[in-house]
Parts: C-alpha cells; sequence; structure tokens
C-alpha cells in the first residue's frame, strides 16, 4: 500500500539555516554541485554523492553514488547497495553535512459541528472545550504595560 504521507529530507549543516524538501520525484541525487536535485554546498560532499529513489511501497531508499568520503546512515557506513530509509533516518554526507528523513503528518481541519452529530475531522486529544480566548497584541501589551510603570 503506497504511503500517501508526504516525504521530507531536512538539510543541516553547521552554521548554516536548516533546509526542507518534499521529496515529491521518483529519483532524487544530491551533491555539492549544480545539476543535483539537492545541492549540498559542503567540501566534503561529493560532486555526486547519494541518491535517493522512491520504491513500489511509496516509501524511499538511498544508495551511494561512489561518493569520496561516504554515506552513513544512522552511523552505518552505507555502499551502492540501497537501503530502505525509514521515518526519522539521519544520514551523514562527508564530514558534516547532515540530512533527516521524515515522513510528515498532515493537519486536518476540524469541520464545523453539526446538531445532529458530533463527528468532526480532527480528534480532540483531551483537552477541555474552552471558550475561545481574545487574541493578545503582545506590542500593544507592552506598551500598556510601560506605560502603566511610568504612572
Amino acid at each position: 500500500m503506497a504511503s500517501s504521507r508526504p516525504s521530507i529530507l531536512i538539510v543541516e549543516i553547521p552554521g548554516l539555516a536548516p533546509r526542507f524538501y518534499v521529496l515529491s520525484a521518483s529519483s532524487v541525487q544530491i551533491g555539492r554541485v549544480d545539476g543535483n536535485a539537492v545541492m549540498v554546498e559542503e567540501d566534503s560532499v561529493s560532486s555526486r554523492h547519494c541518491e535517493l529513489r522512491r520504491t513500489g511501497s511509496g516509501g524511499f531508499e538511498v544508495r551511494d553514488l561512489g561518493s569520496t568520503n561516504g554515506t552513513r546512515l544512522n552511523g552505518v557506513v552505507l555502499s551502492s547497495d540501497a537501503r530502505e530509509l525509514y521515518d526519522g533516518d539521519e544520514l551523514l554526507l562527508g564530514a558534516r553535512a547532515k540530512l533527516r528523513f521524515v515522513r510528515a503528518l498532515e493537519v486536518g481541519v476540524e469541520k464545523e459541528p453539526s446538531r445532529s452529530s458530533k463527528e468532526t475531522a480532527t480528534i480532540n486529544m483531551g483537552r477541555p472545550n474552552r471558550q475561545e480566548q481574545p487574541t493578545i497584541n503582545p506590542v500593544a501589551a507592552a506598551m500598556a504595560k510601560a506605560a502603566k510603570a511610568k504612572i
């Protein structure tokens, strides 16, 4: 059965903001140079480092493309043989580039409750049904606090 949850790749390089990629292609090449679907600008990453490929079940597998500094999956060195990826798996490309594979959770929108049914599109996870609280503007609150302090 193919999974309907989108797959996401999070690229983390020390000193840079993380980047997020939704994996919608059947094959995703990762490397240091232009022409890769995911470009990882890190010296220890090879020009064509590794590849993610969609499986028949809707998931992904990864294989090293003969990189100079190797690819590790959860700390284990990969060969050119493909290995299946699971939610939360971590890839290390070269010395510092971390890639995390995650399956996204989708947020459902709650339907308007009908008078005949209390059915909703989402499940209330035990939070009490509270009256809607007014939204507080943080800037206005800070100004009011400052004005009060001057009195």
